[in-house]
């Protein structure tokens, strides 16, 4: 008996653990990613525009701050957004975003897509010269297709200590 439970577990080890070589996404899917979400995302912080970034996610987007603890959901996730973006812009100061991707999975049907990767933070203050980066994140998306364009539907992030010189290590960087 404890030979069929020893090849059970063997078993079910290789089939949970089991590795084979990376699923190669194209640079097609990665494009198309990078102009639905990417871009847009970084537009929006550069314009502050609420409404571009409520536009790059679903309506039933699920947000994880893993620093607070704390989960936000669908509209409720999406005003609060759009209303920091309307804030700093009442304020008269201004973001930047910058994300490194680090990895991309993808579903055979190639209609969800998970990246993830760092997100680098910068702003100007009133006195501020120009935008001063203020900190960097690791971030988790859960990305999906509506209606043939890309958004977000997970987001996870938290506060990372990387270095400007590890940000700008990774192999993909999207900056405006």
């Amino acid at each position: 008996m404890k030979f069929f439970a020893s090849c059970a577990l063997l078993i079910y080890t290789s089939l949970c653990f089991a590795q084979g070589p990376a699923k190669p996404i194209s640079d097609e899917i990665l494009e198309s990613i990078k102009k639905d979400v990417w871009i847009p995302f970084m537009e929006a912080y550069d314009q502050l525009d609420s409404q571009k970034i409520k536009s790059i996610h679903t309506k039933d987007i699920v947000r994880q701050m893993v620093d607070q603890n704390k989960i936000e959901t669908g509209e409720n996730y999406l005003e609060n957004f759009g209303g920091f973006l309307a804030s700093v812009k009442d304020h008269g100061n201004k973001l930047g975003i910058a994300f490194a991707i680090l990895n991309t999975a993808i579903n055979e049907t190639e209609d969800v897509a998970i990246q993830t990767g760092y997100y680098q933070l910068s702003s100007q203050n009133e006195g501020d010269p120009s935008l001063i980066v203020r900190g960097y994140g690791y971030f988790n998306v859960g990305l999906r297709k509506e209606n043939g364009t890309w958004k977000i539907w997970m987001d996870s992030d938290k506060h990372t200590d990387i270095s400007e010189d590890d940000f700008n290590n990774c192999e993909i960087i999207y900056k405006l």
